[in-house]
C-alpha cells in the first residue's frame, strides 16, 4: 500500500526535530506522509516557512504515486528502484524508508541497508513484525509483500526497538552531535556581501554544550547530526539572529550628560547601568558638540547572517 501503519510515526518525528537534518531522503514515498514530516519539523519548526532550506528528496518505484502533492513538498524524486537508484545519489545526513523492506527480496534489502548504512548519518526503518499477504495493489506489482526480517537480522545494522506490530530499525553509521554533547566548533560569520564580522580562526576552537543556549538557536540546531570534521554553510535571516534594527533603542543625551572621565567617540562601546541593577551594552553612534546619540541594537541587529561552522570534536 502507498500509505501505512502509523505505529512508528511519533518515533520518526522525534528524531526529525532531535537531529534537525539538512537533507533528507525518504524511500519509498507512497503518499509522501514522512517527506510533508519531515518538512513541518525541519524548516517550519524552525521559521523557514518561506525560506525552505533542508534538501528534501524521495525515491518511488512507482509513478502513478507520485501527484502534484509530492512534487510541493519534496525538491528531487527519482523514479525507480531504490536499490540501484540508491548508489548513484549524494550522501544525506538522514534517510526514511517506511514499510518499503518487505516488499524487497532478501538479497535486495541487505544491499539496501548496506548502502543506506554507508551513504546517510542516520537512518530510519520500519517493516512488520508478522508480514501479512499481499498481491499487487493499484495494478504496482511491487506492492507484493516477499520477505520478512526478525529482529535479529535487523540488528546486524543497528538498534531495533518495536511498535505494535512494527520494527524500527535505526542506523547510525558515525557519531554524531547530539543534545547534551560539549563540542569544540570553529566558525566563521558574513554579511551577504560576504565580508567577515566574525571568525574563530584565529584563536581556540570554541567549546559549547548542545542545548545550553550558548550562541543562536539556529546555530545550535545545524550542529546536531553533525560529524566531526564536518563543515556547514548556513543562512540565518533577521529574525533568527539579532531581531530588526529598533529605532526606539537609540537615546540622544546632552553632552553635559555624558560621563566626565570619558571623551565620546563614535563606535564606542559602553556599559550603561540601570536603575533595576542591570546593565546593557551601548554604542556611542554619533556626536557632535552639544549632544551623543547612544544607540542600545545589537551590533548585528538588522541583518541577514551567513556562517560556515565546523564541527572540530565532540568532547
Amino acid at each position: 500500500m502507498p500509505c501505512s501503519r502509523p505505529t512508528t510515526v511519533t518515533a520518526i518525528c522525534n528524531r526529525i526535530f532531535e537531529k534537525s537534518p539538512m537533507s533528507v531522503l525518504d524511500i519509498g514515498i507512497g503518499f509522501g506522509k514522512f517527506g510533508f514530516l519531515a518538512r513541518e519539523y525541519t524548516d517550519v519548526r524552525l521559521g523557514r516557512y518561506f525560506n525552505w532550506q533542508t534538501k528534501i528528496d524521495g525515491i518511488e518505484i512507482y509513478e502513478k504515486y507520485i501527484k502534484q502533492l509530492q512534487r510541493e513538498i519534496y525538491d528531487h524524486i527519482f523514479i525507480g528502484d531504490a536499490v540501484q537508484i540508491l548508489p548513484t545519489l549524494d550522501n544525506y545526513d538522514m534517510m526514511i524508508c517506511s514499510d518499503m523492506l518487505e516488499h524487497l527480496t532478501e538479497s535486495d534489502g541487505i544491499i539496501l541497508l548496506d548502502t543506506i548504512k554507508k551513504k546517510s548519518k542516520f537512518a530510519m526503518i520500519a517493516t512488520p513484525i508478522n508480514v501479512l499477504h499481499q498481491d499487487a495493489i493499484y495494478d504496482n506489482q511491487n506492492e507484493r509483500h516477499i520477505s520478512s526480517w526478525s529482529r535479529q537480522k535487523l540488528e546486524r545494522w543497528g538498534k531495533v526497538s518495536e511498535y505494535d506490530n512494527t520494527y524500527l530499525l535505526e542506523i547510525a553509521s558515525v557519531n554524531s552531535v547530539k543534545i547534551g554533547d560539549r563540542v569544540r566548533i570553529h566558525y566563521t560569520g558574513k554579511f551577504n556581501d560576504g565580508s567577515i564580522f566574525e571568525s574563530t580562526y584565529n584563536k581556540e576552537p570554541e567549546q559549547i554544550t548542545i542545548g545550553n543556549s550558548e550562541i543562536l538557536p539556529y546555530l545550535e540546531n545545524a550542529l546536531i547530526g553533525m560529524v566531526e570534521r564536518e563543515i556547514k554553510n548556513i543562512y540565518v535571516n533577521t529574525a533568527n539572529a539579532y531581531g530588526p534594527y529598533r529605532n526606539e533603542m537609540t537615546q540622544v543625551i546632552e553632552r553635559s550628560q555624558f560621563p566626565k572621565h570619558l571623551t565620546p567617540v563614535s563606535g564606542q562601546m559602553l556599559c550603561d547601568h540601570q536603575e533595576d541593577g542591570s546593565v546593557i551594552n551601548v554604542k556611542v553612534s554619533q556626536v557632535t558638540e552639544s549632544r551623543i546619540t547612544l544607540d542600545a541594537n545589537h551590533p548585528l541587529a538588522g541583518k541577514d547572517l551567513i556562517y560556515d561552522i565546523e564541527l572540530v570534536e565532540i568532547m
